[in-house]
């Protein structure tokens, strides 16, 4: 290709590269398609323009060409049926061969497509080459098929070469077409489709939204792209130095820059301008991806000013007559021209508010001022404030009256905790005309050194906080002092006690063994190891699962406490726990559930059948008949020879089959009944067998 398109190729890039997020906003008619296609209506025609979505989509496409359909839904405002289908395109639309792009000599947007579709290459090897070329190639690959659709949006002409653009002038009134564009390639259908009726109204609006702002010569254009994304990709920045004649301040539209998050529906262009202190004016033209043109933004009127880096420096401020404060600082002369003057301000705290305690602004020469009512204690700063609306301001420089006499002590402290160990104190006001606040102290023991609360004074007479409640103190402590406007400190207040509500729980008691016997449960424990506990709060399991309290027993001296269930109507297993309950109210966390029941008399023994021998497969058969209730299973226990019984297995029924016996060898069996309750059966009689 020609080397003369060089020159707009490397201007392009970073157009290119933005150029490509833009289009997805006004291309795509259904981001599901591969093809995102958009349709312009005229009096007499229909103009498409459309392109795929990515760049691998885009060679394919390049590669295959383009099929232009149209399809009438609607006519006269019925609908039509069926469907009517027409093939706009007899042969696919394709990108023109690298020779007829010749005729674009003389056109700089013919000239960088050629290059993006034809330009050289260089070959990439992946099994010899780093992933640098490999991110490289990828990036080189997006930017041509960028600055293909960027020329094809910036000249008709361009993007018909491209084969992305199709005018249909056989077209009626009064209907509604569907055109749907198709890449049909051996194995799969790229398509893209848009609905239009020929009738719509088609207008561009103008950009009425453009604002400008200098700093120094450069100035920034600002508009709201937001509002026209679905209608114009690019945009023409004019200016005048007249009023009356506009020129591009750059030979190739482009898409501005843009900025994120709550900028982000704003563009912007930036420009230079060549003379300070010079009225320029600019206006903005929208323009479409056919290659249209909007109307003339609202002109925006602009002047350079100089740019002002100085600082400014208060050099000092002293006071002769202890009634008045004078000011002095520094601030480069030569930056004069570029001033419309100084204030100065002061506040009595260096974090402000500081407020301008003159009328008039100060010329730009002043370096001196003097202030004629000062505070006590004061604070101030110079403002520099350039011509452009820049404001430079100085460090703070703290200038005091003599003042050595002391606030009087804070008296009146008064306050309360509430249950939530919320802290409210209030004292009297200060007497003294020049109080700038108070500091609060605190601790938990007078005996300790009482600790900041306030960071900074504060100013009215009350003062909250927070404690926990949940610890050993029962007391608060508070301390209140007074600092005047020159920081005099006055004493610090007499002690303010306040006494704490009791959050803090009792220790759960501590069980010792519990005893069944046939009267009742007999429960004992060891006293909570909290001094503040009156009473023990005795509780059993009900039957359907509550908690229902039995007694309370006073706590004393005690280092036992017993209480005895005799309320039991039956042998069933008890389930038990105490809680500790102290001087406000608080209960201690359960202790441990103990169980326990009401003993008995002894159970009748299992009676044992005959059992069952079976010499051939060695093995021995118990069976037993037992009417006893709330039997939850059988211990068998087993002996041969002379050793003592053993409990052998532990079954459900009413059967055991023992088995491995050997000949000649003499076994005994009895046989034991479990209860629900844990209670047992006396022992069966020995069952003795000789194998």
């Amino acid at each position: 290709m020609p080397s003369r398109i060089k020159g707009f190729f490397i201007g392009m890039l970073i157009l290119s590269a933005m150029h490509a997020a833009a289009q997805d906003s006004v291309r795509v008619a259904d981001r599901s398609d591969a093809i995102g296609v958009i349709a312009r209506p005229s009096a007499d025609s229909i103009t498409l323009r459309w392109a795929p979505l990515n760049f691998r989509d885009w060679t394919t496409a390049n590669k295959y060409g383009y099929y232009v359909e149209r399809f009438t839904l609607v006519r006269n405002g019925k609908l039509v049926r069926p469907v009517e289908r027409k093939a706009l395109t007899s042969a696919p639309l394709k990108p023109l061969p690298e020779a007829a792009w010749e005729k674009f000599v003389n056109d700089k947007y013919g000239l960088v497509a050629a290059q993006a579709l034809y330009g050289e290459t260089f070959e990439l090897n992946i099994e010899q080459s780093d992933i640098t070329q490999i991110v490289n190639k990828a990036k080189e690959n997006d930017q041509r098929f960028s600055i293909a659709l960027f020329c094809a949006d910036m000249s008709p002409a361009v993007a018909k070469a491209q084969g992305l653009y199709w005018s249909d002038k056989q077209i009626e009134k009064n209907v509604k077409y569907l055109y749907r564009i198709s890449v049909i390639t051996p194995t799969d259908t790229l398509r893209g489709s848009v609905f239009i009726e020929p009738s719509q109204k088609y207008q561009l609006p103008a950009l009425t939204d453009v604002t400008g702002e200098t700093a120094g010569n450069v100035v920034t254009l600002r508009w709201n792209e937001l509002e026209y994304a679905s209608l114009y990709t690019t945009y023409s920045i004019e200016r005048s130095e007249d009023g009356k004649t506009f020129t591009d301040i750059t030979d190739i539209a482009g898409v501005a820059l843009s900025k994120k998050g709550a900028e982000s529906k704003y563009q912007y262009a930036v420009d230079t301008l060549a003379s300070l202190g010079k009225e320029y004016s600019y206006r903005i033209r929208g323009r479409t991806p056919f290659g249209e043109s909007g109307p003339i933004s609202n002109i925006v009127k602009v002047k350079g000013s100089k740019v002002v880096t100085s600082s400014v420096f208060i050099t000092s401020a002293l006071s002769s007559d202890n009634k008045t404060v004078d000011l002095q600082w520094e601030f480069p002369e030569a930056d004069n021209d570029a001033l419309a003057g100084f204030e100065v301000t002061r506040s009595a705290k260096s974090s402000g508010p500081y407020k301008t305690i003159h009328k008039d602004i100060l010329p730009p020469a002043s370096r001196v001022f003097k202030d004629t009512s000062p505070q006590q204690s004061n604070y101030y700063k110079v403002k520099a404030k350039t011509l452009d609306g820049t404001e430079i301001l100085s460090m703070p420089f703290l200038a005091m009256l003599v003042d050595s006499v002391p606030p009087v002590q804070p008296v009146g402290l008064k306050g309360k905790v509430d249950d939530a160990g919320n802290v409210s104190i209030s004292w009297k006001p200060n007497p003294d005309l020049d109080i700038l606040g108070y500091r609060v102290y605190r601790a938990y023991y007078q005996s300790e050194e009482f600790s900041l609360k306030t960071g900074e004074p504060v100013r009215d007479t009350v003062f909250t906080d927070k404690v926990e409640l949940k610890s050993l103190n029962e007391k608060i402590h508070y301390r209140v002092m007074a600092i005047d406007r020159n920081q005099n400190h006055s004493m610090l207040s007499e002690i303010l006690s306040l006494a704490l509500p009791d959050k803090v729980p009792p220790m759960p008691p501590v069980w010792l063994p519990v005893q069944s016997t046939k009267e009742g449960v007999v429960l004992r424990w060891a006293p909570s190891g909290s001094q503040d506990v009156v009473k023990y709060e005795v509780y059993r399991k009900g039957d359907q699962g509550q908690w229902i309290r039995l007694a309370a027993k006073a706590a004393g001296t005690d280092t036992l406490y017993t209480y005895t269930d005799q309320n039991l109507q039956n042998s069933t297993v008890q389930y038990y726990t105490v809680v500790a309950v102290d001087e406000a109210g608080l209960e201690s966390p359960p202790g441990q559930v103990m169980t326990g029941f009401r003993l008995t008399g002894p159970k009748p023994p299992v009676t044992v059948r005959t059992p069952t021998i079976d010499r051939t497969n060695k093995k021995i058969t118990l069976n037993w008949s037992y009417e006893e209730q709330h039997v939850t299973a059988y211990r068998v226990y087993k002996r041969t020879s002379e050793e003592a019984p053993i409990l052998y297995r532990t079954v459900k029924g009413k059967s055991f089959t023992d088995s491995g016996m050997v000949a000649g060898k003499k076994y005994s069996y009895q046989v034991m009944a479990v209860f629900e309750n844990g209670a047992l059966s006396d022992m069966g009689k020995v069952i003795v067998l000789e194998f």
